[in-house]
């Protein structure tokens, strides 16, 4: 059941993308986007959307698809951001890129798998918030967000900016996500998660997308994300990723070492009912080994998804 105070009084179901602008700038504040309808129910559960009168439905726009495309930059995966969960985890084209193996990871463990038939991966951006998976697996993945209707890209480290805030203007929404492939190098990622229970949101969880020099045994490119209660949004752990370049994966004593002495320096985790900040950074510092160990793994061809 959600909150008495969530109560609008119109669903709108445009056809393009431009009657979705307009609506939005005609009603402002009061208008929410709406796809799968499970982040909605997760804010105003909560009577967090209690100013909201207008439901705009954009299921009929056409973007469940999930694509690889090429351009003058390279290849990337594109996502349309009513593409649900499942939907995504079903995809040839995902599955055949261990460089996305995080966001494998991250979808495996989504559950129940009735939310994850109806979640959109646009709705799992938008609720930003910190304890989610998707966003933290998509983060270590340096993942752009398309904006309609200008089409802008946008970096997700930018786009998410602290609880249930995004970066989008008047009559902006997301159109869909965009994962940049690597070419030429060993590269793979990982997604790891802590949390009480199985169906809970996380602890702390933490992605990582490592490029292999070409012994197959040395770190040459690290990306490390960190989420759950580690401040309003997630955050990218850019001294634990530079502090492990150059060192072989192998040597599990030093990568440890590195990670432990950095990650402090990379996150301020808080103290909750759930947890306090001292047992979150310990965590965080096991679970961001784990996602480095794992893609390193993947990336020389030890492991697979």
């Amino acid at each position: 059941m959600t909150s008495e105070l969530f109560k609008p009084n119109a669903y709108l179901t445009p056809s393009t993308e431009e009657e979705v602008s307009e609506l939005l700038k005609r009603h402002g504040d009061k208008a929410k986007i709406i796809a799968g309808g499970t982040g909605i129910y997760e804010v105003a559960h909560r009577g967090l959307l209690s100013d909201v009168q207008v439901l705009i439905d954009i299921s009929q726009l056409g973007l469940e698809y999930v694509k690889l495309s090429s351009d003058g930059s390279g290849a990337s995966l594109v996502i349309g951001s009513c593409a649900t969960m499942s939907e995504l985890l079903g995809s040839k084209e995902l599955s055949s890129k261990q460089e996305l193996g995080a966001l494998i990871d991250a979808l495996r463990i989504i559950h129940p798998t009735q939310v994850k038939n109806v979640a959109t991966i646009g709705g799992a951006i938008c609720t930003a918030l910190p304890f989610f998976d998707l966003p933290v697996a998509l983060l270590c993945l340096n993942a752009g967000v398309v904006v309609s209707p200008s089409g802008d890209l946008r970096a997700l480290s930018d786009f998410i900016q602290g609880y249930f805030s995004v970066n989008l203007g008047a009559g902006e929404f997301v159109r869909e996500v965009v994962l940049r492939l690597s070419e030429g190098e060993n590269t793979a990622s990982s997604f790891k998660k802590f949390a009480l229970t199985g169906d809970d949101w996380a602890l702390v969880n933490s992605g990582a997308c490592i490029a292999l020099d070409e012994s197959g045994k040395k770190i040459h490119r690290a990306t490390i994300s960190i989420g759950g209660g580690v401040g309003e949004k997630p955050v990218l752990a850019k001294k634990t990723s530079t502090s492990i370049l150059g060192i072989e994966f192998s040597d599990e004593v030093k990568l440890k070492a590195l990670i432990d002495s950095e990650m402090e320096k990379d996150i301020e985790p808080v103290t909750d009912i759930r947890a306090s900040a001292e047992y979150r950074l310990k965590i965080a510092k096991v679970i961001c080994r784990r996602a480095v160990l794992e893609a390193c793994e993947r990336a020389s061809g030890e492991r697979n998804n």
